[in-house]
């Protein structure tokens, strides 16, 4: 049965798992061993969105494990636009093994993994970012180990990358705790998930305008931009609504004193966060970087079955 990654709920009941799996590979490609399972085979890359780290840790990341890695850019395809989201599907299925598919829309990546006879993944959309989740948390289990009874503290806005991590702390029983201005708090509906599935797995889930509030006692601490893409006109009252949402110095030493800090990048240094924070010692920011494409190896290897 062809399987795909939507939304973090997608791999709900295997998300510690593949979080384990992606370790494992991490450690088998410093050791040097060679891992092809996907020779032969092709990812096609969809992108709407451009993006660094999503473009380079899966082309890298497929073409180390055997495969050939092809990009699409907005110009070259526009998904719903010049052609229907179904055809498209039906098109990329013929030439290709897995597809991932950096949309604007939510609903198109929804739409293209419904009519694909491929797996598809959701690269980002501007409801979620699965991706992201794995990498994120592959990064706090390998610093801090198990991560159940642990506190993850969000500042900023509540928006995709925020809905993944409520559903990937719910799901392994981490605590969170996020701060955001009135206007920008995550959705209720994902929110209300998440909250159901941290019943059943002993977390809290606490929404806040407080970023010392959620800050403090953290074990981790968590900044994305104010300002993502598309949001640019809204540049100005964005950064009036998250004054004082900044994670410097004074804000990250509420944290536990062993506290990390992360960040999904790009960042916007002094906006968001400070220089002093971003090159602190304490800061993963790289690590998690690189973590996406081990963390995608992994996805797109329990996706297509193989182990």
């Amino acid at each position: 049965m062809k399987r795909d990654l939507v939304s973090v709920l997608d791999i709900k009941d295997e998300f510690k798992e593949i979080i384990d799996l992606a370790i494992t590979m991490k450690g088998e490609h410093k050791d040097g061993m060679d891992i092809v399972p996907f020779k032969g085979k092709t990812l096609v890359m969809v992108f709407e969105k451009p993006s660094l780290r999503t473009r380079i840790s899966f082309e890298v990341g497929f073409t180390q494990l055997g495969g050939t890695a092809l990009y699409l850019s907005p110009n070259e395809i526009q998904i719903g636009k010049r052609e229907s989201v179904h055809d498209v599907a039906k098109v990329l299925s013929r030439f290709a093994d897995m597809i991932m598919y950096r949309a604007f829309e939510s609903k198109n990546v929804v739409e293209l993994a419904k009519h694909a006879e491929v797996p598809v993944i959701n690269g980002l959309d501007n409801v979620e970012h699965p991706c992201q989740a794995v990498a994120d948390f592959m990064t706090m289990v390998e610093i801090k180990g198990d991560l159940k009874g642990r506190t993850l503290a969000w500042v900023g806005d509540g928006n995709n990358v925020l809905h993944s991590l409520l559903y990937g702390a719910a799901i392994l029983g981490m605590n969170l705790k996020a701060a955001c201005p009135i206007g920008y708090k995550p959705d209720e509906e994902m929110l209300t998930k998440a909250k159901e599935i941290a019943s059943e797995t002993g977390a809290s889930i606490t929404i806040t305008e407080d970023p010392v509030e959620a800050v403090s006692g953290a074990d981790v601490i968590y900044a994305d931009t104010f300002i993502s893409m598309g949001d640019e006109t809204e540049k100005g009252s964005r950064l009036k609504a998250f004054d004082g949402y900044q994670i410097n110095m004074d804000l990250f030493s509420k944290a536990k004193p062993d506290a990390i800090f992360m960040h999904c990048l790009p960042a916007h240094r002094g906006e968001e966060v400070t220089d002093e924070v971003m090159d602190s010692p304490r800061s993963v920011v790289f690590q998690e970087a690189e973590n996406r494409m081990h963390g995608q190896k992994a996805v797109m290897i329990r996706l297509a079955g193989l182990r």
